[in-house]
């Protein structure tokens, strides 16, 4: 999927690292960076 300078993203959730969920809409009127890295103990 690709969005557009200024276009919202879709509503999406995703685990953390503490196994909690995370949803985007809990951040809503916030600015938000997703970074996507492995974690130290886990195969690439």
């Amino acid at each position: 999927m690709t969005l557009k300078v200024g276009q919202r993203a879709p509503e999406f959730s995703l685990p953390s690292h503490t196994g909690k969920e995370i949803n985007l809409r809990d951040f809503r009127g916030k600015n938000v960076v997703l970074a996507f890295f492995p974690l130290a103990w886990t195969p690439i």
